[in-house]
């Protein structure tokens, strides 16, 4: 059975080492139209993103966490995830939305043979405040967002093997009872 969507989940893998060159503007574009497509509880449309290209300000982000925020470091575009948490109805389901939106940025990037990695920034702690408050200080983030987390982008410095489907366990898959 053609399955393309299954054989891009497979090749997908974390990637937090990149070569030094630059992502064409237009694949960048294209993997936030994807983002922007993701499915958001009651069609809020509440997640917004920022996309870094700047490689100071991509150090400076990464070091708005004080532990783990180094990995973005030579990635040649980091989009931070964030979601407007200001207004209730928007915000009951803000992780779940800024979750989905950063997992299609994910996909997005290995579909254009690009690596990416999750760098969670929720509940994290920063230098001086929370990560999400320093990250949002330091982009001039109005009130009102909360900061889910970071994905770097770049090409892959580090190639690791694709998952198999031997390496699919589907005894975690139940059907109609657990």
């Amino acid at each position: 059975m053609d399955n393309r969507l299954l054989e891009l989940t497979l090749r997908r893998r974390s990637v937090r080492r990149y070569k030094n060159t630059k992502v064409d503007d237009a694949v960048i574009e294209e993997i936030m139209k994807v983002a922007l497509t993701a499915p958001t509880s009651f069609g809020h449309k509440a997640v917004e993103f920022v996309v870094i290209r700047e490689p100071e300000m991509i150090r400076l982000v990464g070091e708005c966490k004080s532990l783990g925020g180094s990995q973005i470091n030579g990635a040649d575009t980091v989009v931070v995830t964030m979601v407007k948490t200001a207004d209730k109805r928007q915000s009951e389901f803000w992780i779940e939305d800024g979750a989905i939106a950063s997992t299609y940025i994910l996909l997005a990037a290995e579909q254009y043979g690009l690596g990416a990695c999750w760098v969670h920034i929720r509940n994290r702690t920063g230098n001086r405040k929370t990560s999400d408050e320093e990250i949002r200080s330091l982009l001039k983030v109005p009130r009102g967002y909360t900061v889910l987390n970071l994905v770097a982008i770049g090409e892959k410095a580090e190639m690791k093997a694709p998952y198999t489907e031997k390496d699919l366990d589907m005894s975690l898959v139940h059907d109609g009872l657990f």
